[in-house]
């Protein structure tokens, strides 16, 4: 008996172990990132939310709140000016959020939800709006300059599928339904859970009272950052004629031409700006629609009409389309300058002068003790980066080889090169001596800040660096603009003569050109700058 109970005993006891000994396993990720949601609407509206049982909280309009993904809220407009005692009951499903870097905060770039006049007409007159704002995704963006607040809608038919056209278009973040049903007191107590909204003037917002209603925060993608620079769809490269092919929207790309005549491409880096921006797909349903058919009253012959539906590709699909002629211009030769059929935008003449360098400097002046922890970070990204470039090859040790081998030095001009060739490279048949190989063109692409609003201004800067053996000369750069891009007219600069040209491009922006005159020497570097304002 004794033996049974003690057995029972452990029984009951070893979970009880198993449990104090095993920790609970962590999730397998943080809660998802507040969306901030801007609420703007015609003059004298004020928006008012509810959590629970809680008496509402009500804002004048434009205010901004940050709501958790996963959940519905139901929302009162009112106040209007224009329709005084008239209330609307939005209701948001919060499905996504942002994903940025820690550095940036959520609070600064908003999603707009922007009610309109015809919104309000719609719902008077019983019909369900419903709104499906996403995430633009920047290759697929609309080449349509934006202020800041404003939300690009497109109208759809009532019958299309608005989700999966958003999910082409970018990333879905709120669905918002609105009509002109009054919701019971019941329906906004239970319907809205506490611990959701994040109110202007308060820094955090308490834990969920209640489990999500479905999964939201979405698969993070590259819908927030606008990549520039580098070479990304189509590989560069020179035509029949020897002109530049293959610009794509966003690339960045040099030429040159090297010692022994041959015309030769460098591509710079890639630069990632953060610049989400919003977009609505919006449509209008009847509660109640009526089809009837009027039958003919002497029917001897009826023929079944057809009816032919075209699918056209909108604009954007248009824009994206690769053209068939030329990319860029002829470059003009000694005496005879050669234009391609393309339309020139601007033609300008640039002379050299100083540009500015950023926080490098600053380097060996009392400047740096100023500087701040970020500016310091880039000055030690500079660095690393220009003793990348500059660091020259030497013999580390000493490599016993077999057979005969021939080390020679020649000094030409202000480098210095060592070489090392075998007995086969003496027994070829040469006509010219043989010399160092040559590195490309190094060229680096930067910006002058890592976020920006819609509407802001951009500065970038391209710099080129020749790490080879040789003088280079006909160096030309060519950037060619994403359609979230536009060119600040007259902000072109260079620190060597140059001629600056604008054509436009596909993606409904421009692809800037400089070609710089001269040679550029072994271990010389030009810099070219430039403007941008985001759509």
């Amino acid at each position: 008996m004794t033996l049974l109970r003690a057995s029972i005993l452990l029984s009951l006891l070893t979970p009880l172990v198993a449990s104090a000994q095993m920790p609970t396993p962590l999730p397998n990720r943080g809660a998802t990132p507040l969306l901030h949601v801007r609420f703007n609407g015609p003059a004298g509206m004020k928006a008012s939310f509810f959590q629970g049982r809680a008496p509402a909280r009500t804002f004048p309009a434009p205010v901004a709140v940050g709501l958790r993904p996963g959940y519905c809220y139901r929302v009162r407009l009112d106040g209007f000016a224009d329709r005084p005692g008239l209330s609307l009951y939005p209701m948001l499903e919060v499905r996504g959020s942002l994903c940025l870097q820690p550095r940036f905060s959520a609070a600064g770039f908003p999603a707009t939800v922007d009610i309109t006049p015809a919104d309000i007409d719609a719902a008077i007159d019983g019909k369900l709006i419903t709104k499906v704002i996403y995430l633009e995704h920047p290759d697929r963006a609309e080449p349509k300059a934006t202020v800041p607040g404003q939300i690009l809608e497109t109208e759809m038919p009532t019958n299309a599928d608005m989700l999966a056209d958003a999910r082409l278009r970018g990333r879905v973040i709120i669905v918002l339904r609105m009509g002109e049903r009054i919701p019971t007191d019941q329906e906004l107590i239970y319907g809205n859970v506490p611990g959701t909204i994040l109110f202007p003037g308060q820094r955090v917002v308490g834990p969920a009272y209640a489990p999500p209603s479905f999964l939201g925060g979405g698969r993070c993608g590259d819908e927030e950052c606008l990549r520039d620079g580098g070479d990304r769809l189509t590989p560069a490269g020179f035509d029949a004629e020897g002109n530049l092919a293959g610009l794509d929207p966003e690339d960045t790309i040099a030429e040159y031409t090297d010692s022994r005549g041959r015309r030769s491409l460098a591509c710079s880096n890639r630069v990632c700006l953060t610049v989400p921006r919003f977009a609505a797909l919006r449509n209008e349903l009847p509660l109640a629609k009526t089809e009837s058919v009027i039958p003919f009253a002497d029917r001897t012959l009826v023929k079944r009409g057809l009816k032919v539906e075209a699918i056209q590709p909108n604009l954007t699909a248009k824009q994206t389309e690769a053209t068939s002629g030329y990319h860029s211009k002829m470059r003009p030769s000694q005496n005879v300058a050669n234009l391609s059929p393309g339309l020139f935008l601007k033609l300008q003449i640039l002379q050299a002068h100083q540009l500015d360098l950023g926080p490098i400097e600053a380097l060996c002046t009392k400047k740096v003790l100023t500087l701040s922890p970020v500016l310091k970070a880039k000055l030690l990204r500079q660095l690393e980066l220009t003793r990348s470039l500059s660091v020259v090859s030497k013999v580390a040790g000493t490599e016993a080889s077999i057979g005969t081998a021939v080390v020679a030095r020649a000094e030409n001009g202000p480098e210095l090169f060592t070489a090392t060739m075998t007995t086969r490279d003496l027994t070829v048949c040469c006509n010219e001596a043989p010399i160092p190989p040559e590195k490309p063109l190094v060229v680096v692409k930067c910006a002058d800040r890592g976020a920006a609003q819609v509407g802001d201004v951009v500065t970038f800067s391209i710099r080129y660096s020749n790490v080879g053996g040789r003088a280079m000369t006909d160096v030309a750069v060519s950037d060619s603009l994403s359609p979230r891009l536009e060119y600040v007219e007259g902000s072109a600069e260079a620190d060597r003569d140059a001629v600056f040209t604008i054509q436009p491009n596909e993606a409904g922006s421009s692809v800037l050109r400089w070609e710089i005159s001269g040679r550029l020497l072994p271990g010389q570097s030009g810099r070219v700058r430039f403007k941008v304002r985001v759509r």
